[in-house]
């Protein structure tokens, strides 16, 4: 019963620990998308006022281009002449032509130009007098530029010229088309705008669903300007600083308010003019981020009970898993065994197929240099027998002997190949003298392409072996690299060094290399990649078989295209064992 109680109490212990940490998992995703709401505000902000900077640059940018080009053109030669004539005619006829064709009419936003007279307008290019410049706010200097209105209302921004012993001039520009200019493209709905607010608080241009819209603040308010928008705007103005703040929005059609985010930047201390507001729909950020926090919560809750569940289960099945795995273990244990055995099958197979052809070859070997011996030896007595004269017939001989030498010669490496347990008589030997006699031996087969160096550097150092078969297993690796390098020609090198307690002899060539497919089969007898009638296939599984009986190993270094390296590495005799250098 007791112990009944305590397994109860840790499984409610384990429980409540579980739904803590349940809870502290939710609190902590809450707090990790709170943090990532302020930094989606922090980049928005940033977003919005580099937006706000841009159209106040470019807002820079046209207020001093069209004032340049209005002093520029006021400095005309034949200006003053014109404006005394148009006081003392009253024609403005000389003025027109003065400023006809000018950089300042052609100017793509410039609407109208005036020459004013006190209040009264002496010239308008577009032959309008209706013009009102209300007494707002703008940017004083040598061009002063504020808000102007005609007679159906429409805005212009105006850029007046103020002289005190000549005339006034003025160029008008439609505040809509101003807009389009600076700020037009860089907005595409009307939820996401820019506001421009002039310095003096009375003209306020945005953007609608019906295209851009200038009017005048206080007049019959028609406009989508909201009271929200219009308090940040003025807001920023007053206060003289770039502001962001979060506002109530009305949406178009009576469609759901939603909030917005503002970032404004004063007229003061930058373009003189205008405030600039730059807004977006907040709602399209943050909804998806609570949408992400809900269903962040609802899967990892559900994601937890699942563990839970799976937890249980696992619990109930690890007993079924302990059996299981032991059955699968000693069946491993059973395929292990049997694969041991089908390899130790294998190999057996293998070394008595390999005995059976050694057999073979010892009998065949014997019975050819039987019947090779008198061919050779026939040849001999025919060639002493021909008179010097039978150059054709002697040649003919010739080649009967060489071809018989040559098969003596293969029938020796195949006895050579399947001899066992034959005494071998071993002595000290020099390994530079092998490797440069193996060389000479080999010379008359070096292909005329192919050049030979050695780099010989064990002059003081000695060897234990068969001096015959180290020469004859030099000689192979030496005309194998040979025929690799007959077509396209190469390099061969021969080094002798000392690596640790070992004797290494390399023999590395510039050939065309050996394929991967084919090199773990190279030391096998009889294997060859050589055209028919070029190899045996025995070069190489007798040099491993001397390397072996010399207690050493063979080791190759190839790769297709770049040459290949047989290194054999045989033991140095003890140093107790190594003769005097005058007892050889």
């Amino acid at each position: 019963m007791k112990q009944f109680i305590r397994q109860e109490r840790k499984f409610l212990a384990a429980m409540v620990l579980t739904l803590l940490l349940i809870f502290a998992g939710i609190f902590m995703v809450f707090r990790v998308f709170q943090q990532y709401e302020s930094l989606i505000i922090e980049n928005e902000d940033r977003q919005l006022l580099g937006l706000a900077r841009s159209v106040d640059r470019s807002i820079t940018s046209y207020l001093q281009q069209i004032s340049r080009d209005l002093q520029h053109t006021l400095q005309r030669d034949g200006m003053e002449d014109a404006e005394e004539t148009c006081r003392r005619t009253g024609d403005p006829d000389a003025l027109a032509r003065q400023l006809e064709g000018t950089i300042l009419t052609q100017h793509p936003l410039a609407y109208d130009v005036l020459c004013l007279e006190g209040e009264s307008i002496l010239y308008s290019a577009r032959g309008k007098t209706d013009y009102t410049f209300p007494a707002d706010a703008g940017l004083a200097g040598d061009v002063a530029i504020r808000p102007c209105l005609d007679a159906d209302g429409t805005i212009y921004l105006s850029f007046v010229k103020e002289t005190e012993s000549r005339p006034q001039y003025a160029v008008l520009v439609e505040l809509t088309a101003f807009y389009d200019t600076v700020a037009g493209n860089l907005i595409a709905g009307t939820q996401d705008r820019i506001l421009l607010l002039d310095a003096g608080g009375r003209t306020v241009v945005y953007q609608t669903a019906e295209g851009v819209t200038a009017e005048r603040i206080g007049s019959d308010a028609r406009a989508a300007i909201q009271q929200e928008e219009l308090d940040a705007l003025l807001g920023c103005r007053d206060g003289g600083e770039p502001m962001t703040l979060f506002y109530q929005a009305r949406a178009a059609g009576g469609a759901k308010a939603y909030t917005a985010r503002m970032a404004a930047l004063p007229a003061e201390g930058n373009n003189g003019v205008f405030v600039v507001g730059a807004s977006l729909n907040f709602e399209t950020i943050k909804r998806p981020i609570q949408m992400s926090t809900i269903r962040l919560t609802a899967y990892s809750s559900m994601i937890v009970v699942g563990i839970l569940l799976l937890a249980g289960s696992i619990v109930l099945a690890t007993r079924r898993s302990a059996r299981a795995q032991q059955e699968v273990l000693t069946l491993r244990e059973q395929n292990l065994a049997l694969e041991e055995v089908t390899k130790k099958t294998q190999a057996l197979a293998h070394h008595q197929r390999l005995e059976i052809i050694g057999t073979l070859t010892s009998s065949i070997a014997h019975e050819f240099n039987n019947l090779l011996t008198p061919i050779m030896g026939y040849s001999i007595m025919v060639l002493e027998k021909l008179p010097p004269e039978d150059e054709e017939t002697c040649d003919n001989v010739l080649e009967i002997y060489e071809a018989s030498r040559k098969a003596k010669t293969i029938i020796s490496r195949l006895s050579d190949l399947s001899r066992k347990n034959t005494a071998l008589t071993f002595q000290y030997l020099s390994p530079d003298d092998l490797a440069q006699r193996a060389l000479d031996i080999a010379s008359p087969a070096r292909p005329p392409k192919v050049q030979a160096q050695s780099r010989l550097q064990c002059r003081h150092l000695w060897l234990y072996g068969n001096e015959i078969q180290l020469s004859q297993m030099l000689l192979n690796l030496i005309l194998n690299a040979y025929q690799a390098m007959e077509a396209e020609g190469g390099a061969l090198t021969v080094t002798t060094g000392a690596e640790g307690d070992e004797i290494c002899f390399r023999i590395a060539d510039t050939g065309p290399g050996i394929d991967p497919a084919v090199r773990k089969d190279i030391f096998e007898p009889f294997f060859t990649t050589k055209e028919r009638g070029k190899g045996t296939g025995l070069g190489l599984a007798i040099v491993q078989q001397v390397a072996q009986e010399h207690h050493g190993k063979v080791c190759v270094d190839s790769e297709p295209g770049r040459g290949t390296t047989m290194t054999v590495r045989l033991p140095m005799p003890a140093r107790e064992d190594e003769p005097e250098p005058d007892s050889l």
